[in-house]
């Protein structure tokens, strides 16, 4: 399987998404965002490292929902170290809440619980056991984020993934990322 129809799907679904949100504001955008991802497993930790680097492209709003949003988003996470491989591509949707919605700070803290599907493509030998395992297949995902909207471009999110395991690999963990939309379809 390849990823290049997934990317096409959910570069098309982040796109179309925001006009289906539930918002006053009737400006939808689309964002980049960077950040790094902590595995919990220590197992994947001791075999790949602390921390993956993710990149990701999110819907966005430029105007403040009256209280919320349905918003997908999709990132890459991606790992090597220790001559081993991790690439997981995460797409989900959720429910965005604002809190203080009506409030004119610059400043406007969020929670956003998702759900979706996630595509793994890994070979990893455990550094213990010397057992290696190497997959490409589909998996779910769903999580929790937190987060504060600055201004109408910024926004910063701690999240915590749970994904299905495969092949006995748990790589659920916390990410921290920054995101900046780029341009308001």
């Amino acid at each position: 399987m390849t990823t290049k129809p997934l990317i096409a799907i959910a570069a098309f679904a982040v796109i179309v998404s925001p006009a289906f949100a539930q918002q006053n504001s009737s400006q939808s955008g689309l964002g980049v965002s960077i950040g790094i991802f902590e595995p919990s497993s220590k197992s994947l930790r001791d075999d790949l490292g602390n921390s993956f680097l993710t990149f990701g492209l999110a819907g966005t709003s430029s105007g403040r929902p009256s209280e919320g949003a349905i918003t997908p988003e999709y990132s890459f996470i991606i790992a090597n170290g220790n001559g081993n491989q991790l690439f997981i591509l995460p797409f989900t949707y959720g429910y965005e809440y604002h809190f203080g919605a009506a409030s004119t700070s610059k400043i406007l803290p969020y929670a956003r619980p998702f759900i979706g599907a996630a595509f793994y493509d890994y070979a990893i030998t455990d550094q213990v056991t010397g057992i290696h395992s190497a997959a490409k297949q589909l998996g779910a995902t769903y999580g929790a984020e937190v987060g504060l909207l600055i201004g109408k471009k910024i926004k910063l999110s701690a999240a915590y993934n749970y994904f299905t395991q495969s092949n006995g690999f748990s790589f659920n963990g916390l990410s921290l990322s920054a995101s900046y939309t780029l341009f308001n379809l």
